[in-house]
């Protein structure tokens, strides 16, 4: 019995004494801290690279081959809108589905950022974009305030 009470007395010792000695450590920040610790959404900066159409940039590399690049331009001019609304406008035409196909059998799928564009930007541009505020996930996405764009050579 004595081989049992001493460790359990032991080790009762052992706990008290450490709530006795050791400061408790915070579980979590305070507010204070976690606004120091912290940028706020606002104050955040990125940069996206991508090609420019009508408002949006689709995330993505730029393409090398000329023709896989020839035939994403005129999908993008002529059918981004629609492949954006095909959820809310459902029509089965032939016309339709030869898009929807497009855009889905791509590599990489279509990311569409929306921004206020002020800048002087023409389709088919491979722009960086730099801005602060955070992208916000609605659909498409936007993101706050653009600080700067940049057409880039889609070389490099």
């Amino acid at each position: 019995m004595k081989k049992i009470i001493l460790p359990i007395i032991t080790v009762m010792l052992l706990f008290f004494i450490s709530i006795v000695v050791f400061p408790r450590l915070p579980l979590s920040p305070s507010d204070d801290e976690k606004e120091d610790s912290r940028d706020s959404p606002a104050d955040e900066q990125g940069t996206l690279k991508g090609y420019y159409f009508n408002g949006y940039i689709d995330i993505r590399e730029p393409f090398e081959d000329f023709d896989e690049a020839t035939t994403y331009m005129y999908y993008m001019n002529n059918h981004l809108k629609d492949y954006l609304n095909q959820s809310v406008m459902v029509q089965n035409t032939e016309q339709d589905e030869d898009f929807i196909h497009y855009f889905e059998q791509l590599d990489e799928p279509v990311r569409p950022v929306s921004f206020q564009n002020k800048y002087d930007l023409n389709n088919g541009e491979y722009v960086k974009v730099t801005f602060k505020g955070g992208i916000m996930e609605t659909h498409p996405m936007k993101i706050g305030e653009v600080i700067d764009v940049e057409v880039v050579n889609s070389t490099e």
